[in-house]
């Protein structure tokens, strides 16, 4: 791609990314948008399958990214999860500045998939653990999992989907700030539960996350 002519013509240079790409969600979107998986194969397959069959319609209907996407940009399917509540599908891609740049300039932040267009929401994606209810790993590696779990909800040691107060957010609270030794933190705490964007913590992971992503270089692929 450095010796490629084509890049060269449209201002492009390639180089190695010191930040993350950034990563984009599409939500609800319709279940016809892979109606022809075949969903009689392994689940890797239908996985492999799906993602092949978003990145065909996302250039088959956009054509500012398929351009890109011709250049050697990135545009990778980076998740797909169904609700089987009402049947829509919920997207996570990962793409190049360059390319999520279009979608805003071009498109309005749009992706047409389908016969449908899809607002894109900017995807910070950090670990939480829904054990202990800390961030930065998972419950299967939890430090605590031999422990009684705290409930993101109440704190208190019990699942927290059988919390008695899960619907009761006057009673909430957050046992990840009561622990935090930053700031205000821990004075915080009952005024939201740990898996509530308002949390202090997530805040400043996000802003974290967004600090090391690369929104502006048209030159990182």
């Amino acid at each position: 791609l450095n010796d490629s002519n084509v890049l060269q013509e449209h201002g492009y240079q390639t180089k190695h990314a010191t930040k993350m790409l950034p990563k984009v969600s599409l939500h609800n979107v319709l279940s016809e948008v892979l109606e022809e998986v075949d969903r009689s194969q392994s689940i890797e397959e239908v996985r492999k399958q799906e993602k092949e069959i978003i990145v065909n319609k996302v250039l088959s209907k956009n054509p500012c990214i398929r351009a890109l996407y011709e250049m050697g940009h990135t545009l990778e399917v980076v998740y797909v999860s169904k609700n089987t509540v009402n049947e829509f599908y919920t997207m996570g891609l990962k793409i190049s500045p360059a390319i999520r740049s279009a979608i805003v300039q071009k498109q309005q932040g749009n992706i047409y998939l389908g016969n449908s267009r899809y607002q894109f929401r900017d995807r910070y994606h950090f670990k939480h653990c829904y054990h202990c209810q800390m961030l930065g790993h998972i419950s299967v590696d939890c430090p605590a999992k031999g422990k009684t779990p705290a409930c993101m909800y109440c704190m208190k040691s019990h699942k927290s989907a059988s919390c008695p107060v899960k619907s009761d957010t006057k009673q909430h609270c957050c046992v990840r700030c009561l622990a935090s030794k930053h700031g205000n933190d821990a004075e915080m705490y009952k005024t939201h539960n740990a898996g509530d964007q308002k949390c202090p913590v997530i805040i400043r992971e996000i802003n974290r996350l967004k600090e090391n992503t690369e929104f502006q270089s048209k030159n990182v692929m």
